[in-house]
């Protein structure tokens, strides 16, 4: 479906626009844009803690030169037309929407190509604002590069913990992602080292393996449970396997990760 700027009336339900509130945050929306586009690989590239670069690449199914420059405006779109369509939403999020909100407070570019275009586009925003377009040779999918980021919003920049707290988060962003979608690909790269590396395969203890080793992985028990109307399987480790903290329950609902309280007491 085509990138389409929204009218008012249905821009006005939507909320002001993603709040990037660190370097996660732009990982997290860079990520769900390629797995709605479609992607069966998507590599994540760390700098500085992502103060530096973040690059999220994807072989998804990419953007005409039209939509790459409507995809940076605010409320572009290619999930909804209409304000119903609001309820109905099987995706990640609006395709485009982070876009603009990640530019406005960095200096972003996006490479990308649709699968029938014979060359890619080349878009350049700096605090929002577009300075360059051009055509360039690209594989089909997207590229996007994040760099500067808080540069000219130096409160956000200034609440920004060590690097290594920054890049922690990150993991835990693409963990998620890992274990909701272990089908596809997953690279994560932190100063041009290997973090994690997934080949993509539809079975989640092999994400357990990439993410947290294979004696963990190992130890894990099965869980399947089928009710009408819903579904439940996952992976737990019995009670020679234990931790003082929660952070390594994850929940997902419909591929979704989700913090539940009712949720996690019914796990425990």
């Amino acid at each position: 479906m085509a990138i389409v700027i929204l009218e008012d009336s249905v821009a006005s339900k939507i909320a002001a626009g993603e709040v990037i509130e660190r370097p996660a945050s732009v990982v997290k929306e860079l990520v769900e844009n390629a797995l709605d586009a479609g992607a069966r690989r998507v590599e994540v590239e760390i700098r500085e803690g992502g103060r530096g670069l973040i690059r999220v690449s994807d072989d998804g199914c990419g953007m005409t030169r039209e939509d790459a420059v409507l995809a940076l405006q605010r409320y572009a779109t290619s999930k909804i037309r209409t304000a119903e369509d609001l309820f109905a939403i099987h995706t990640f999020g609006f395709r485009g929407e982070a876009l603009p909100s990640i530019a406005a407070i960095s200096h972003l570019t996006m490479v990308t190509r649709s699968r029938d275009a014979d060359a890619g586009t080349r878009v350049v925003a700096a605090a929002g604002e577009v300075t360059e377009l051009e055509e360039v040779g690209a594989p089909p999918g997207t590229e996007v590069s994040v760099a500067r980021l808080f540069h000219n919003t130096p409160a956000r920049l200034k609440f920004l913990k060590r690097d290594e707290v920054e890049f922690g988060h990150i993991a835990e962003v693409c963990t998620r992602f890992l274990f909701s979608h272990p089908e596809v690909a997953l690279r994560l790269t932190r100063e041009g080292r290997d973090v994690v590396q997934h080949p993509g395969l539809p079975d989640l203890r092999s994400a357990v393996t990439a993410a947290w080793g294979k004696e963990l992985a190992a130890a894990m028990i099965p869980v399947e449970l089928s009710l009408p109307g819903m579904a439940v399987r996952g992976l737990v480790t019995g009670p020679a396997v234990h931790r003082a903290t929660r952070s390594r329950q994850f929940l997902f609902v419909n591929r979704r990760w989700v913090r539940n309280r009712t949720l996690t007491h019914a796990l425990e």
